[in-house]
């Protein structure tokens, strides 16, 4: 009889968690409809992110890609721990999982994790760019010098608050040593 019990249990324990994944996903963030991926490549500054571990506390970050021989993205992380200690970086890689779409890319920065990479928005002239994830927790601001004018920040804040992610997590990263601890920057 306990046995039966447990059985029935856990067959509906099992019906329940299916139950709750048959539940529709959140739509995917809107991404931009052309990507020049050579022109894309080089160094982007992190002018604002919603932090995550790894970037917390890091100043002076950029990210810069360069097409690799064999069609992927060489993905080099530039950070700093703080503007008295020496540059580091981090090296991974990115791929096109439809070589026709390149505003949506795989990429892996710490083996063995791969994250998706989506192309949120992008400046005509390639000058800024919002990058960020599809459930919407990851969220990066980025320009090609390492300043950005208020009203385009202003511009991407509201196009991400737009597409439901959460802005009032959004921290500037200083660039330079006078921006540290600073309002609104980590």
């Amino acid at each position: 009889m306990r046995t039966r019990f447990l059985s029935h249990l856990l067959a509906l324990t099992a019906l329940m968690a299916l139950a709750g994944c048959a539940s529709q996903p959140a739509q995917m963030p809107k991404t931009v409809s052309h990507v020049d991926l050579d022109r894309y490549m080089g160094t982007w500054h992190v002018i604002a992110n919603i932090p995550n571990f790894l970037e917390k506390g890091k100043v002076a970050t950029a990210d810069e890609y360069h097409r690799r021989k064999d069609g992927d993205i060489a993905i080099t992380y530039h950070f700093r721990k703080g503007f008295d200690r020496a540059p580091d970086a981090w090296h991974g890689k990115g791929w096109l999982p439809d070589p026709k779409d390149a505003a949506h890319w795989k990429v892996r920065i710490i083996w063995p994790f791969v994250s998706d990479y989506l192309i949120l928005a992008l400046d005509p002239q390639y000058r800024y760019v919002m990058v960020g994830v599809p459930d919407r927790d990851l969220l990066w601001i980025m320009a090609r010098d390492t300043t950005m004018p208020d009203d385009v920040y202003q511009q991407y804040v509201d196009q991400a608050r737009a597409q439901g992610f959460p802005v009032d997590q959004l921290k500037r990263v200083p660039q330079t040593a006078a921006q540290v601890g600073q309002p609104g920057y980590q």
